[in-house]
Formats: structure tokens, C-alpha cells, sequence
């Protein structure tokens, strides 16, 4: 027999009937397996001690100790509690199975042996406490996650009251000494204009350019002051938004003639291109001129004897414009491009020597495109000049800033939670079915025909199926589920025959259960997969490529989490409230309801706000797409080159975030109850 098994997994055979340990150690030696053997209980004990199999195949009738007594003993210590024991009974025995599920066991094995059943049991245990093993670690790792960002968080919590403290004495200074200086540099401004008129009158000309001198320093004194007022107005978020309709065209028109002395300072060229017809904005029309001002005199400043060039561009569909400032001056290294917006700092002490300035122009001009809906860039390569572009829509509003909504106590779950489908020709069966399971906590639903099955199952993606493969096409139901990628990895239980077993096992069926019994042992095979257990880390898979989505739930469920795939954003939608998935992959080019319609609801309900998503697409997104999605989604992979690595850890990262959070939810609304 072929060699299955190339890991060694060890394996610990206790019987004392020399016959049938001859027959186990054969084929299991051939699979591969490193097989003990223990003809009596108390063999049994110290050979586990000593070796701690993998797994344990355990007669029950025995001289001296039983089988029950081993595994009792072996369930007891810590040491063995988890080693999967799987009772060798006879056919009849079955009050001994149910006695041996009872005491911890995972599964039985009925003499005479067949080869082919014991293997696929041995495998499909040995393969479970892998995982299971996996699991425990993961969990450990997100506990300890867990543990620093709870510890993160109260630490930020503390420095963000402090911070906010300090923001609001801040702003409150600065408001009280704007007005204490703007009075005086206003008088100053207009008397200086008042004595420059009153000295040319009186032909003193020659002291007017020492009046212009102060005139100008006035000015530019005061307007430090009120941009340094309208900083603290945006961090304690009081500036205010006055969207007004007005045309464009007129504004652009203004701000030339506005600039135009700026320009001539260095002797520069200003060059404005647009549109013949640019038509109507409904937004802050002051807000959007201080913005071109801002950058244009920057560009004025930097460049000497050079163009500048403002490109007003109108953006696909109409709802939008870019406003592009590009001029020919210094420009800036990528070391001096990571500093800017930030408060008070220009590209570096050089640069604030030669040119001076304080860098509020540019920190507000970001923080006004934000508030407005739009954004910033800037491209630029040192000594041949730099291009700022600023995006907004067509029609602003205030982007509020988000605030943290209350979280509702959850109600109380019963112990068994999740959907079940049971597919069974026989109306009695599925209605004992159904109060059986309705009284252990799961949704039950009910087919008697294959059709309605299949229906049911695309429509309600249960968590696990109980079938009977004698009713007609049974095995054509347990064949199509398994070859259908979006319902493959739902369990499939079948009540069958004890001839029928190998073939289920054969097709696909996670479990087979004698017909007799089968009302006994689904609450304990139900419990041992987890069905509806929410804390396994779910991901929702959204995607319509086959071929993708199966890859995507190969390489998800080797890390160690469940996948539940859906094929667009409705039926998403649809399993979002039973489902409650941690975390959610989504692809955007779909049919029925593609990604950016699903996140248009997804934001909707306010209770599904801490569950991230992650945008797994290969479409060119425009810039309005990609506004959209910096608001919507916690990250962006292309679908044709992500790296796994570095997907893995977002997700482990994104899933650990939205845990905390949720934990800390739920011990605001504990503080509250209290």
C-alpha cells in the first residue's frame, strides 16, 4: 500500500486480541503511520505518557481495565485531554458508542475492520486536531494581540484627553490673541494708508516707500494671524462649511487678478488654462479662493523668472474639478515632500531661510480640501519645479469627522446557534428534526425534494446540512453540493446505512451517521464542527470568478480561518446578519450588485461598522472611485498581484483591530448599564 502519511504521525493501538492488532498494525504501518501497540489498559496509560500519540485506537472490552476507564483516565489529565481517542467496538454495540461520545471519544470504528473506513476516519481526525491545534495557536496569538491593544488603547485614550486638553487651551488662546493683536495691526494698517495718501497730497513722497514698508509687513502679519486662527478652528472642529452656488469662470477671474502683483515680485509668468464653458460649483466659494491663493503664492514664491501655470480641468461625468498650480521653480527632493501639509514646517531650515514663510498655507489648504470632500497631491522633482493638483466635487458638504456610536447589548444566544438544512423525503423525520434541533438553539429549514434542497441551500448558505441519501437523487444532492464552489465547504451530514458509509465518505460527506442513532449523535457531531459558532473568524468572500473565489478559500482556510463565499454584494447582503463575518473580502466588478452598491448599503447599518473590508480587485479606478473607497474600506489589494504575506497579515491585523474595538464597545455599554 502506497505510504500516505510522510509526516510519521504516531498512532496507539490497545487491544488485547493479538488478531486484530495484526490486522490495524498491517495497513496502518503500509499508510505510512508510526503505529505502538498495548494489549491492556494499564499498557495503554504509561505508553501515553510516554509517547503522546497523535491519536488512539481503543478496544472497550479488555481484561483488568476497560476501554471507557482508559479513556476516562487519559480525559482527565492535561497532558492527554486532547488526543483524539476513536473506540473499536462490535457492529451491535450501540450503547457502547453512545457511552464512549459521552466520555470525550471523537469517533468509532466497528469490527470486523474495513481498511478503507478506519484510514479515512484516522485521517479526517488526525487531520482535525491539526487544525484544531492551529486554531488554539491563532487564538493565543489574537489573545495576546489582544492584551497590547487593549493596553494601546488605554494608553492612546489617555493621550488623546490629554491632547484635547491642551487642543482645547490652545485654540481658546489663539482665539483670545487673534482679537488682542488683529485690533492694533488694524489700526496700524489703516493709519499707514491714511498718512501714505495724506504725505503724496503734500508732496512728501519720499517718505511713502517707509509707509509701504509698514503697510506691507502689517499685512502680512495679520494675514499669519488669521491663518493661524483658522488652524485651531479645523483642529477643535469649528470651522464651518458655507456652500453657495456661483460660477466658476468669475472666481478664477478674481483670483487672477488677485495674484497677479505676487507674480511680478521674481518676475514670473502666469499662465491660466481652462475649459471655454466650466459652468457652476456649489461649494465654499472664500474657502476654495484662499486654496488657489495659498498655492499660487507658493508657486510664486519658489520660482523666479519662471511660468506658472493654474489648469482647471472638469472631471468624467461632471461631477467634479481639478485645480493643477505647476511651475518651473526649485521644486523639492522626496525627503522635503514628506513634510509637507504638516503645521509650521516648510521643506527644511534652508528653505525657510531663503524664502521664509511659516508652511500653515499648505497644512490649511488639506485640511479644507478634506473638509470639502476632496484631496491634495503633489508631484515634484528637485530643481525642475513641482505640480500641486486639488480635487474636489462639483457639490461639497462637510465631511463630519467620525464619532464612536453606542453599542446596543447584544441579547442572549442560546447554545446553539446558526441555520441547519435538513433534506429528507420523510415529513415526520424532518419534523422531529426540527424540534430537536429548534430546541438546541438553530434555525431550522425543511426539504423534501431535491430541487427545493438545492434551492434552499443557495438561498439560505446554512452552516451545515443533514441529508438523506435514500431519498431519490440523495447521492446526486451530496455530489452537487460538493462540486458547487459556493456550497462545497458547508458540512454535509448523511443518515445512512452502515453499507452505504464508505460511499459517503467517498463522495464527500464530512459525517455519516447510522439512521438509528442519528438523533443521539447530532448534537454532539453538530458541537464537534462548531456549526454557528461565531468566534472562528469568518471571512466573507465576495467574488463571481469561480476560479478565484476558490483559490481565495484554499489559501484563506490554510491560515486557519472559515470562509463563507458569496457570489456578488446582494447575496452578501443577504448572509451579513446570520453570517457576522469579522472580516470581508470584496471584489468590485460584479453582476446583480457589484462592490461599491454593496458598500453603499454595507454603511448604512450601523452594525456592521467595526466589521473591515478589504477591496480585492483588478479594476482601473477613476478618482472619484478611489475618494469613495479611502472613506469605505480599510485597504486596497490588486487582484492579479497582491502579495499572500502581506494580505495575511492586513487581515490578521484588520480582524484584531475590529475585536478591540468591539471589546471596547462592550465595556462603554457595561459602564453605562452600571
Amino acid at each position: 500500500m502506497m505510504n500516505t502519511n510522510p509526516q510519521q504521525e504516531t498512532l496507539l493501538i490497545v487491544d488485547d486480541v493479538p488478531a486484530n492488532v495484526s490486522v490495524l498494525l498491517e495497513f496502518l504501518t503500509d499508510a505510512g503511520f508510526k503505529v505502538l501497540v498495548a494489549k491492556d489498559g494499564k499498557a495503554a496509560l504509561k505508553k501515553t505518557e510516554q509517547a503522546l500519540p497523535d491519536l488512539v485506537l481503543l478496544d472497550v472490552m479488555m481484561p483488568g481495565m476497560n476501554g471507557f476507564e482508559v479513556c476516562k483516565i487519559l480525559k482527565s489529565k492535561e497532558n492527554t485531554k486532547d488526543i483524539p481517542i476513536i473506540f473499536m467496538t462490535a457492529l451491535a454495540d450501540t450503547v457502547d458508542k453512545v457511552k464512549g461520545f459521552s466520555l470525550g471519544a471523537v469517533d468509532y470504528i466497528t469490527k470486523p475492520f474495513q481498511q478503507e473506513e478506519v484510514l479515512a476516519r484516522v485521517n479526517n481526525h488526525l487531520k482535525m486536531r491539526k487544525l484544531q491545534k492551529q486554531l488554539e495557536e491563532h487564538a493565543l496569538e489574537l489573545e495576546k494581540r489582544n492584551v497590547q491593544h487593549r493596553q494601546a488603547r488605554v494608553e492612546a485614550e489617555q493621550a488623546r484627553n490629554e491632547a484635547e486638553l491642551a487642543n482645547r487651551a490652545k485654540s481658546t488662546f489663539l482665539a483670545n490673541m487673534s482679537h488682542e493683536l488683529r485690533t492694533p495691526l488694524n489700526a496700524i494698517i489703516g493709519y499707514s494708508e491714511m498718512l501714505k495718501e495724506e504725505l503724496q497730497d503734500e508732496g512728501l513722497g519720499d517718505y511713502v516707500p517707509d509707509l509701504e514698508k509698514i503697510y506691507g509687513a502689517g499685512k502680512h502679519l495679520l494675514g499669519l494671524i488669521n491663518d493661524m486662527l483658522d488652524l485651531s478652528k479645523i483642529e477643535a472642529g469649528k470651522m464651518e462649511l458655507f456652500c453657495e452656488k456661483f460660477d466658476l469662470a468669475t472666481l478664477i477671474d478674481e483670483v487672477e487678478s488677485t495674484v497677479q502683483p505676487l507674480m511680478g515680485k521674481n518676475n514670473n509668468l502666469l499662465s491660466i488654462k481652462r475649459p471655454p464653458q466650466l459652468g457652476e460649483m456649489c461649494t465654499d466659494m472664500t474657502k476654495l479662493r484662499q486654496m488657489l491663493l495659498n498655492l499660487l503664492s507658493n508657486a510664486a514664491k519658489f520660482t523666479e523668472n519662471g511660468t506658472i501655470c493654474l489648469k482647471i480641468d472638469r472631471l468624467a461625468e461632471e461631477n467634479g474639478f481639478t485645480f493643477t498650480v505647476s511651475d518651473n521653480g526649485v521644486g523639492m527632493t522626496e525627503a522635503q515632500q514628506q513634510k509637507l501639509f504638516q503645521p509650521f514646517t516648510q521643506a527644511d531650515s534652508s528653505t525657510t531661510r531663503r524664502y521664509g514663510g511659516t508652511g500653515l498655507g499648505l497644512a490649511i489648504t488639506k485640511q479644507f480640501a478634506e473638509m470639502m470632500g476632496g484631496a491634495v497631491m503633489v508631484q515634484s522633482e528637485f530643481g525642475k519645479g513641482s505640480a500641486f493638483t486639488l480635487s474636489l466635487p462639483c457639490h461639497g458638504q462637510a465631511i463630519p469627522k467620525p464619532t464612536v456610536t453606542e453599542a446596543k447589548p447584544e441579547e442572549e444566544k442560546l447554545v446553539g446557534e446558526g441555520i441547519v438544512l435538513v433534506i429528507d423525503n420523510d415529513i415526520a423525520a424532518c419534523d422531529l428534526f426540527k424540534q430537536t434541533l429548534s430546541q438546541l438553539g438553530y434555525a431550522v429549514a425543511v426539504a423534501t425534494r431535491r430541487e427545493e434542497g438545492l434551492q434552499l441551500a443557495n438561498k439560505l448558505r446554512p452552516d451545515a446540512i443533514l441529508l438523506n441519501t435514500n431519498m431519490p437523487e440523495g447521492w446526486q444532492v451530496l455530489s452537487t453540493l460538493r462540486n458547487d464552489s459556493l456550497l462545497a465547504h458547508i458540512p454535509v451530514i448523511i443518515e445512512s446505512l452502515e453499507e452505504d458509509k464508505q460511499r459517503g465518505y467517498a463522495l464527500g460527506a464530512t459525517e455519516c451517521l447510522d439512521k438509528a442513532l442519528v438523533h443521539n449523535q447530532l448534537a454532539t457531531v453538530l458541537d464537534k464542527y462548531h456549526i454557528g459558532d461565531k468566534s472562528r473568524c469568518l471571512i466573507m468572500l465576495v467574488d463571481d470568478e469561480v476560479i478565484q473565489l476558490e483559490a481565495m478559500t484554499m489559501m484563506l482556510e490554510t491560515a486557519g480561518w472559515h470562509v463563507f463565499p458569496a457570489e456578488n454584494g446582494q447575496v452578501a447582503l443577504e448572509h451579513l446578519e446570520d453570517k457576522r463575518p469579522s472580516l470581508i473580502l470584496l471584489d468590485l466588478n460584479m453582476p446583480v450588485m457589484d462592490g461599491f452598491e454593496f458598500l453603499n448599503h454595507f454603511h448604512k447599518n450601523e452594525k456592521w461598522q467595526t466589521i473591515p473590508v478589504i477591496v480585492l480587485s483588478g479594476k482601473n479606478l477613476t478618482v472619484e472611485e478611489q475618494m469613495f473607497l479611502n472613506q469605505h474600506v480599510q485597504a486596497r489589494f490588486n487582484k492579479t498581484a497582491f502579495q499572500r504575506e502581506e494580505l495575511i497579515s492586513q487581515i490578521h491585523g484588520l480582524i484584531a483591530r475590529s475585536a478591540a474595538v468591539r471589546e471596547m464597545h462592550k465595556e462603554e455599554v457595561k459602564k453605562k448599564i452600571w
